[in-house]
């Protein structure tokens, strides 16, 4: 019987999120104001030395594309070494197209003159556009292809070995950062199904914040659905 874990759709529905948040506020952006601007243009850094940054959108999808080459692609490789080399090839061009935009975005702010810095804006908005639309093909591509061969190559066992080990590498900030987009992004049976897992296999402790997190970040009526059904 076919595996059913999926390591991808939840975090892809988590930067989904982010990525409409922040498309959505970078094209109604006044550049003339450079106050108003340091909150969008702040999610459009990127610092590559860590990558961490629990306030940089840009930075979560670099550490994401980390996470896939460093711990899922070594291990379905020799499933299909095609679709790695093309997955991988697609986060070559990403790193390249951050770098682009972080160095846009840091003269726009470095900029004194408003006029300017509307016109480079509408440019910034059309780069980071092209980079969201190829980044959402991106993750769509994983899910159609990727995820479908991993749980027929893979043990439930084997993925959500994958899982802990992603997670473990994260810095706590990062991983509450995802978890603030993920958990309001899943529909009720997922959002159900991964409350009650973490439940199962946490630590009280750890629970305990993991579910603070989620009482601050689902709609009330949704989050007392999922206390009820999973009966905490």
């Amino acid at each position: 019987m076919p595996a059913t874990e999926d390591l991808f759709t939840p975090v892809h529905k988590a930067i989904r999120s982010m990525i409409y948040d922040v498309g959505g506020r970078l094209q109604s952006n006044d550049f003339s104001d450079l106050a108003a601007s340091a909150s969008v243009l702040s999610d459009l850094e990127h610092e590559f030395s860590a990558a961490i940054s629990a306030g940089c959108i840009l930075c979560i999808l670099h550490a994401h594309a980390g996470d896939e080459e460093s711990t899922v692609f070594p291990a379905v490789e020799t499933h299909d070494v095609e679709l790695v080399r093309q997955l991988i090839e697609d986060h070559h061009k990403f790193t390249r197209q951050l770098a682009a935009i972080t160095r846009m975005s840091r003269e726009l702010q470095a900029d004194p003159s408003p006029e300017n810095r509307v016109r480079t804006g509408v440019v910034l908005n059309r780069e980071v556009n092209d980079f969201f639309a190829a980044y959402l093909v991106h993750m769509n591509r994983e899910e159609e292809k990727l995820v479908p061969m991993m749980q027929q190559q893979f043990t439930d066992d084997q993925l959500r070995t994958m899982r802990g080990t992603i997670m473990g590498r994260m810095p706590p900030e990062r991983l509450a950062a995802i978890l603030r987009w993920m958990l309001p992004a899943l529909n009720m049976a997922e959002l159900t199904g991964m409350v009650g897992g973490a439940k199962r296999t946490m630590p009280p402790p750890v629970f305990q914040g993991f579910s603070k997190i989620a009482e601050g970040s689902v709609p009330p009526a949704r989050w007392q659905m999922v206390r009820e059904r999973v009966g905490f």
